[in-house]
C-alpha cells in the first residue's frame, strides 16, 4: 500500500532553559528532607574542580534586598558581617554547605558539597557585596597531616602485630626496602581493602621478608591509614596495583598498543617508589607528588549516595593511552554553515600546544655496581735484609711509629693492592713497581674490546655481598698463604692455599689495602686455624722475617683481602626516544636515583665463589627500567594548554576525562605520532572544570593540562 508523509523541522533554539540551582546548608545529623534548609538569600556564583591534590571550591554571594521592609534576611552587611552574626539566613564559618542543581527535565544532581570560609565585602559608594568562599568537603583530609607509621613486628612479618609507632613515614629509605611481604597485607583476605604496612629495613635473614614500597602499595597505605572515610570515601583497591603500573612498549615494538586485547601491546611492571618522607605532609599531598611524578592523577568527585546524601571520593586515573578514562568530543559547525545549537558546543577557546617540555628519553643514575673479590695484596713498602734483628725491629713497634720517618711508618704494616700505580714492592722482581693492579678479570672490556674501568683508588668494604647460614652479611676478610706462585698484586686467580687472619689488621680509609696494627708485626697474633693447610700453624706470624729475610719456616708470605670495591658502570637503565614522540630531536634528562637502585655480584675465583663466573645477588636493573620508562612515558608527549568554554551548564564532563577531537572541523588533539604503526592515541586530559552562574548566564569552563592561555 503506498503512502506518504511530510517532515518540516522546526529550527534548533539558539537557547535553552537554565538549570534550577539551589544553595542548601547542610545537617547530616537530620533524617530525610531535614537534612537540608534552603537559603533563598544565597547565590552560588561559580563552582570549580581541579586535578590534583586541591579541594573543590564555590564562591558564593548574598542576595541583599532592602527593597521589602521586615524581611527576614539581612539586608546590609552589618548583619552579616559580624564574626557572631547569626540566624538562618547567615552563613557562618565552616558551615556545611550543598549546591543542588535541577535540570530542565527534572533530574536533579549535587554540584558541591563543602564548608564556608573565607567572609568578603565590597563596599562602594554605589553599591555593596558581600560573598565568601566555600572548599569542598575533602577539605578536611587536610586537618590533620602525616605522623608516625603502622609497624609490623620484625620477629613476625607476614602475621605480626601491626603497632602504631611514633617512627618516619618514610618509604623505602635510601634505597632499602621497608614494607611488609607480598600476600602478607593487613586485611589480606579482602583484595578491595588490603594494605601493606612498614617493616624494620634493617632486617637481615635470608629469605629477606622486606620488599620495596611500589606506588600501588604505597597508595594503598596511605589511603588505608590516614584517611578516615568520614568525608571522602576511598576508591576500591582491587585494581589499583595494576592500574598503577609502568607500562612500555613490549619487547621489539616502539609503540604502544592499549588495544591489542589479550595479546597486549605493552609489558607491564611495578613503579617502584624512591626514597620518599612524607612526615608532616597533609595526605592528598603525599599522594599526588608521587602519582604525579609518575604520570598518573587524582581527583576529587562529588556525587550522591543514593539515599540523598552527599557522597565524596577520591579517584585515580592513568594520563597515558590507557583507555580507563572517558574519551570526549567539542563539537562545532563547519565553517560557513548556519549556527545550530545542536551542532555546536563550543562559546570560546583558546588552545596551545608546547613542546618545550617534551622529555622522550631518560637515563636514570644508579649506585656504582658493587663487586666482592679478593685480591692479593703486595707490601706497600721495601723490605730490607736486616730488619728482623731484635735491635732493628724496636723501630717498626706502633708504640714507636710517631717518631718513625718516611717509609718506617710502613714497613711490615702496609699492604696494597696499588689500583692506581702510586708504587709497591715485587717479590718476584725483587725491585719498586709502579705498575698498576689489573682489574680487567673483574671489570672485562665492552662489546667493542674498549676498558670498562678507569685505574683510580677504591676503598674495600667492611662488609661483604655474600651472607651467613642466618642471612648476615659477612665481613671483610684477610687470609694468608706461604704456597701461593701467582702474582703479587693480582686479582686472586683461585690457587694457593690460604688461612684465615681472625684480627690484628684494618681496611684502609683510601685505597685498596689493609694496615697491621699489632703493637709488634713480627709478632702477630693471627688465631687459630683447624683447616688441613695450615700456613701458620704457630697462630704468630712473624711478619718482619718472613719478608725482611724469609727462610724456613718463616717463608714469605702473601695477604689475600677479600672485600667489596664498586664499579666505574651504572646499572643499563636508559630509554631512548620513541617514535611516538612528536619531535624528530632526542631530549634526553637524567634522573638521580642513586640511592636507590644497585647491582651486587661476586667475582669468579673469590673466596666465597670458587666458579668461574661472577655470582649476581642484586640486580635491579629491571625496577630502574620500569622506571625510567615511566618517567619518559610521563614526559614525552607536549602538553596541550587551554580553555573551552561550553555556553550551558555540562555535568557529563569530569577532571581527567580525555579531549579527543572537534567534530565539524576534523581537528584531532592527539598530542602523540605513530597511529599507522597501532600507537594508542593519547589525548589532553581536563585538569580544571568550572560552572559559572551569572545572572545573565551559565557556562562550563573546561581546561586542558596547566591553563596558561
Amino acid at each position: 500500500m503506498a503512502g506518504s508523509f511530510d517532515f518540516d523541522p522546526y529550527d534548533a533554539p539558539l537557547s535553552s532553559p537554565a538549570a534550577a540551582v539551589c544553595v542548601c546548608r547542610y545537617d547530616a545529623s537530620q533524617a530525610g528532607d531535614a537534612r537540608y534548609q534552603t537559603l533563598p538569600n544565597v547565590r552560588c556564583d561559580q563552582i570549580q574542580y581541579r586535578e590534583g591534590p586541591e579541594p573543590p571550591a564555590a564562591r558564593f554571594s548574598y542576595v541583599l534586598d532592602d527593597a521589602t521592609a521586615g524581611a527576614p534576611a539581612p539586608a546590609d552587611f552589618g548583619g552579616l558581617w559580624p564574626i557572631d552574626a547569626s540566624g538562618p539566613y547567615v552563613v557562618r564559618n565552616d558551615d556545611r554547605l550543598v549546591v543542588l542543581v535541577t535540570s530542565p527535565s527534572g533530574a536533579q544532581r549535587i554540584l558541591f558539597d563543602g564548608f564556608a570560609q573565607s567572609p568578603q565585602v565590597d563596599l562602594t559608594s554605589r553599591s555593596q557585596r558581600v560573598s565568601f568562599l566555600a572548599l569542598g568537603a575533602a577539605v578536611r583530609c587536610w586537618d590533620v597531616p602525616i605522623g608516625g607509621r603502622r609497624q609490623r613486628n620484625a620477629d613476625d612479618p607476614r602475621n605480626g602485630s601491626v603497632i602504631a609507632v611514633e617512627l618516619p613515614s618514610r618509604f623505602n629509605p635510601d634505597g632499602r626496602p621497608n614494607c611488609t611481604p607480598d600476600g602478607a597485607d593487613v586485611n589480606q583476605g579482602d583484595a578491595s581493602a588490603s594494605y601493606p604496612v612498614f617493616l624494620d629495613p634493617n632486617i637481615d635473614r635470608v629469605p629477606d621478608p622486606r620488599t620495596f614500597w611500589t606506588l600501588g602499595k604505597f597508595v594503598r597505605y596511605v589511603l588505608s591509614v590516614y584517611n578516615d572515610q568520614t568525608y571522602v570515601n576511598n576508591p576500591d583497591f582491587e585494581r589499583l596495583d595494576a592500574l598503577l603500573q609502568s607500562r612500555p612498549p613490549i619487547n621489539g615494538s616502539a609503540f604502544v598498543d592499549m588495544d591489542a586485547g589479550d595479546a597486549k601491546g605493552y609489558s607491564a611492571a611495578d613503579v617502584v617508589v624512591r626514597d620518599f618522607d612524607a612526615t608532616n605532609s597533609p595526605w592528598p599531598e603525599a599522594l599526588a607528588a608521587q602519582l604525579d611524578h609518575a604520570g598518573f592523577g587524582l581527583r576529587f568527585v562529588t556525587g550522591e549516595d543514593g539515599v540523598g546524601s552527599p557522597r565524596n571520593e577520591i579517584e585515580i586515573y592513568r594520563k597515558d593511552a590507557d583507555d580507563a578514562g572517558l574519551i570526549r568530543e567539542l563539537l562545532l559547525p563547519d565553517a560557513g554553515d548556519d549556527l545550530n545549537p545542536a551542532r555546536c558546543n563550543v562559546a570560546a577557546m583558546h588552545l596551545h600546544r608546547d613542546t618545550r617540555p617534551i622529555v622522550n628519553a631518560v637515563t636514570v643514575e644508579t649506585n656504582q655496581r658493587r663487586v666482592e673479590l679478593s685480591v692479593v695484596l703486595a707490601p706497600g713498602f721495601t723490605p730490607t735484609a736486616g730488619d728482623e734483628t731484635a735491635t732493628n725491629r724496636i723501630q717498626f713497634l706502633r708504640a714507636n711509629l710517631a717518631a718513625a720517618a718516611g717509609d718506617s711508618q710502613r714497613k711490615y704494616r702496609y699492604y696494597v693492592a696499588d689500583e692506581a700505580g702510586d708504587g709497591h714492592w715485587n717479590p718476584a722482581a725483587s725491585s719498586w713497581s709502579n705498575a698498576a693492579l689489573d682489574l680487567s678479570p673483574v671489570f672485562p672490556n665492552d662489546d667493542e674490546g674498549g676498558p670498562t674501568y678507569v685505574k683510580r683508588l677504591r676503598p674495600g668494604s667492611t662488609s661483604l655481598v655474600t651472607r651467613d647460614a642466618q642471612g648476615r652479611r659477612l665481613r671483610a676478610q684477610l687470609a694468608l698463604s706461604r704456597n701461593y706462585n701467582g702474582a703479587a698484586p693480582a686479582v686472586w686467580d683461585g690457587t694457593g692455599d690460604w688461612q684465615p687472619i681472625s684480627g690484628g689488621w684494618e681496611l684502609l680509609e683510601d685505597r685498596l689495602g689493609v694496615f697491621v696494627v699489632v703493637e709488634d708485626p713480627e709478632a702477630w697474633p693471627i688465631g687459630d686455624f683447624t683447616g688441613l693447610t695450615a700456613q701458620e700453624p704457630s697462630r704468630t706470624l712473624r711478619g718482619v722475617t718472613s719478608q725482611a729475610n724469609p727462610s724456613s719456616p718463616n717463608t714469605r708470605f702473601f695477604l689475600r683481602l677479600t672485600t667489596v670495591v664498586d664499579d666505574d658502570l651504572m646499572l643499563p637503565a636508559a630509554v631512548d626516544a620513541r617514535p611516538a614522540s612528536p619531535t624528530k630531536f632526542t631530549r634526553r634528562r637524567r634522573v638521580d636515583a642513586r640511592d636507590h637502585f644497585g647491582m651486587e655480584t661476586v667475582a669468579a675465583h673469590s673466596a666465597f665463589n670458587a666458579a668461574a663466573s661472577p655470582v649476581t645477588l642484586r640486580d635491579d636493573t629491571p625496577r630502574a627500567l620500569a622506571w625510567a620508562e615511566q618517567l619518559r612515558s610521563a614526559h614525552e608527549l607536549p602538553p596541550m594548554a587551554g580553555s573551552v568554554t561550553v555556553p550551558s551548564l555540562i555535568t557529563s564532563y569530569r577532571v581527567g576525562d580525555r579531549v579527543a577531537r572537534i567534530n565539524g572541523r576534523d581537528v584531532g588533539l592527539q598530542t602523540n605520532v605513530g597511529a599507522d604503526q597501532g600507537e594508542s592515541p593519547v589525548y589532553p586530559v581536563i585538569s580544571a572544570l568550572t560552572w559559572e552562574f551569572t545572572a545573565d548566564r551559565q557556562a562550563t569552563v573546561i581546561e586542558l593540562a596547566d591553563a596558561r592561555v
